[in-house]
């Protein structure tokens, strides 16, 4: 039997240039393709993060069927306070706090998108309750 996993999503966003520069600042990604309306990041465990000029200014609501946010994972402590430096640079109401041994920074993107990081991953403590964050 084969296994799959999640290589690479793509989201929508108003001004390209502005979200390169947010995702390569606060996620460390690099650009491996660069268009006018597209651009394709790597993070440096490879993820492929595709962002795409919206052609429309009609966001999606909390509440939406579909993926409505991706949530990152740091590999260590160190990192997570890293990442939360950097995002709360873009984005001053950054907000961190732990419930059930998670470590959480939430703040959002240059347009509004929520942005979530834990730390420990799912790998290194499996969870054993949905955060009502998730609710």
């Amino acid at each position: 039997m084969g296994t799959v996993r999640a290589a690479s999503c793509l989201m929508e966003v108003s001004d390209l240039d502005r979200s390169v520069r947010f995702y390569c600042d606060v996620f460390e990604c690099s650009v491996a393709i660069h268009e006018s309306d597209a651009a394709m990041l790597l993070t440096p465990e490879g993820f492929q993060l595709y962002l795409r000029v919206s052609g429309t200014s009609v966001r999606r609501g909390i509440g939406d069927l579909g993926i409505t946010q991706i949530i990152w994972s740091a590999d260590s402590k160190a990192e997570l306070d890293r990442i939360e430096h950097r995002l709360h640079a873009c984005y001053p109401a950054t907000y961190t706090n732990t419930a059930n041994g998670i470590s959480f920074v939430d703040g959002v993107d240059p347009d509004g998108s929520r942005v979530l990081i834990t730390y420990p991953s799912p790998e290194q403590l499996p969870r054993e309750v949905i955060d009502h964050r998730f609710r």
